[in-house]
């Protein structure tokens, strides 16, 4: 099942949620914003993963992070709905 890092506060966050819902995408959702632990493994993917360096380089949070099934970290929510 694919996992989506994000919050409920991130308007894009909530935009992906609903358009892999339409698309019938299963999904795992972990709130950062309402769980440490959840924060915690976020950061360690941002921290290990060379997807988010232009991210980090712009100052930005880097959500929603999608997490496939196969294991590939992806910011691109095409990259989902296409699987």
């Amino acid at each position: 099942m694919i996992k989506l890092y994000g919050t409920i506060l991130c308007p894009d966050c909530r935009v992906a949620m609903i358009n892999l819902d339409k698309a019938g995408v299963a999904y795992e959702f972990f709130d950062i914003s309402t769980n440490l632990l959840n924060l915690k493994r976020f950061l360690n993917i941002r921290d290990t993963s060379h997807v988010f360096n232009k991210v980090k380089e712009n100052l930005g949070i880097g959500i929603p992070c999608i997490v496939l099934e196969d294991g590939t970290i992806t910011l691109n929510l095409e990259d989902a709905l296409n699987k």
